[in-house]
Formats: structure tokens, sequence, C-alpha cells
């Protein structure tokens, strides 16, 4: 609970980073904290570096993202970004950029459930509509 935390020791320095870090103003801020107010007690950056680094984002791409999808912020590297970000690319055979510009298109794929959601739309896709792997690339990163 956000109760629990120290105001000096937790609260106004995360959030000072936060603010800093992906310049956001009041309003944004204050977005991200409603939706996602378990951040605060986290260390944000080694999840933020590394999704910018792994995407190749600049500095206003993450911030859409997370400005997007604050959720981003609470979701396991381990468990599920980087599978998934392996998965899509496998899947779909997605360069860098196409990636990329998929992920900065639907945030929530980072998180989607593989199993429970996305393989089985791409295989509706493709075999109860005959859709190529390439063709349902091209709808999702456009």
């Amino acid at each position: 609970s956000l109760l629990g935390y120290s105001v000096e020791k937790n609260i106004a320095p995360k959030l000072e980073w936060l603010q800093n870090y992906l310049d956001l103003d009041e309003g944004q801020l204050r977005k991200i904290v409603l939706r996602q107010p378990t951040l605060l007690g986290r260390n944000m950056a080694p999840k933020l570096e590394w999704v910018q680094r792994r995407l190749d984002l600049d500095n206003a791409q993450l911030k859409k993202m997370v400005v997007t999808s604050p959720s981003l912020l609470s979701i396991s590297i381990e468990d599920k970004i980087e599978p998934n970000l392996d998965w899509l690319q496998t899947r779909l055979d997605l360069d860098a950029p196409e990636l990329r510009k998929m992920v900065l298109s639907h945030p929530p794929l980072l998180y989607y459930s593989v199993e429970d959601n996305l393989e089985p739309k791409l295989n509706f896709l493709e075999e109860e509509l005959g859709l190529p792997v390439s063709e349902v690339r091209a709808s999702i990163v456009t």
C-alpha cells in the first residue's frame, strides 16, 4: 500500500526521479501514480533502461509507452516482457524496427499472455482466415 512508504525515503525521491527521467508533467505523473501506486516502492531505473535499450527507444518514445501503459512499470522483465518480445519477434519474423513500431503502437503486447491471448489470435487469423504470416505481421505493425 502507498501508505506504507516513507515520504522522504520512497515517495518524494521516486516521484522526482520518475518525473525527471521521463520529463513528465504533473498530470502525466499523477496518472501513472494513480494507476500504479506500488511502483513507488520499486527501483524503476533498471526496467526503464532495459526496455529503452532492448527496443532502441528515444526518450520521447519511452515516455509515451509509460504514460500510455503505466502497468509496464510493474511487469517483470524476466518473466513477461523479455519472453513476449522474443516471442513476437520470432513468431512474426520481425526485425528490430518492426518490433519497436508494434510495441509503441500497442504497449500492452509486452504483458499480454502469449498462451491465452496472442497465440490463439494469431492462429485464428492464419488458420481460420487463411492469412499468411506476412499479412498478419503487416496488419499489426502498421
